[in-house]
């Protein structure tokens, strides 16, 4: 009994002093002969974005003696969360951590986490590629820096088919073609591949999809470049088609006017994701009701 007591006394002393070095026959497992650190300075290095969404979150800390402890945790988050980590070599997912002790690489062993009223708490007992081991502490603050998110694919997919543009006029029943120009028909699916957008987007001959990117402008019978055929609704007769969108009520508002803005951003992995969004739209549904509307279809992903 004396002896268990007198452990737990030199676990409370050793444990926030600097690095000491100290046998403990009594802790189970292969830790017998562990050196204590307490670090009295943490720093925040550059945080590197990984992809997915993942982002290595960079730490170093220093001790009186000049030891030195980095850690690199995999995170979700611009900031770092409470929990525990476990080693690699290199950080790819969230909840490892990649790290080293004045120089040598922690091989065994978590770091765990906490996070209490602006302080952090990490500690962990760990052992080294040279066969060294320790039980590194820190308390104190880190302030991470809040950056930017790659895009990434929103799950949405959109399709493209090219036809030529002409103009049948009602009136005098003739047909007008415009060959310097060509439609083309973007179907956007969400991700259970069901229609949520279409637009008849007129652009020059020979795009690619990239090369749609801009703003449109929504008309009637549309044969310029940088316009988009507006949708149409004839209750009396069944019939509606067109340019269009699906609103939040799950109804298919077809546009009449407004604009759409076609964007494009790059993902972390480099694909080229589509955003569409539409402002100032005028609409009517297949009963013949106009409205009004907007959307923002987000981070959409070109189908093969």
């Amino acid at each position: 009994m004396k002896k268990f007591r007198y452990i737990i006394m030199l676990l409370a002393v050793i444990g926030f002093t600097a690095c000491d070095s100290d046998s403990i026959e009594d802790l189970q497992g292969e830790f017998n002969n562990i050196t204590f650190c307490t670090f009295n300075n943490g720093s925040v290095q550059p945080t590197t974005k990984l992809g997915k969404g993942v982002k290595a979150l960079n730490t170093q800390f220093t001790d009186a003696e000049g030891n030195t402890l980095s850690l690199s945790f995999g995170s979700k988050e611009w900031i770092l969360g409470e929990g525990s980590f476990s080693p690699v070599t290199t950080v790819s997912n969230a909840g490892t951590y990649a790290g080293s002790i004045n120089g040598a690489a922690i091989n065994e062993g978590n770091i765990d986490v906490s996070f209490v009223d602006g302080t952090y708490f990490i500690s962990g007992l760990v052992k080294t590629a040279d066969g060294k081991q320790y039980k590194p502490y820190y308390k104190g603050e880190l302030t991470f820096i809040v950056g930017e998110d790659d895009p990434e694919p929103s799950g949405y997919t959109m399709s493209i088919v090219e036809s030529a543009v002409s103009v049948f006029d009602w009136t005098t029943f003739t047909q007008t073609d415009y060959p310097d120009v060509t439609k083309y028909t973007i179907t956007v699916l969400d991700p259970n591949g069901q229609q949520v957008a279409m637009f008849d987007a007129i652009n020059g001959n020979g795009k690619q999809a990239a090369a749609l990117a801009g703003t449109y402008t929504i008309v009637s019978d549309a044969h310029d470049a940088m316009q988009i055929s507006a949708g149409y609704s004839l209750p009396d007769y069944g019939m509606a088609g067109g340019s269009s969108y699906v609103d939040a009520a799950g109804k298919t508002q077809y546009l009449t006017g407004g604009t759409v803005e076609i964007t494009t951003a790059q993902s972390g992995e480099g694909e080229t994701l589509y955003t569409f969004k539409g402002t100032s739209l005028e609409t009517i549904d297949a009963a013949g009701t106009t409205g009004s509307g907007a959307f923002n279809l987000m981070f959409i992903s070109l189908a093969e």
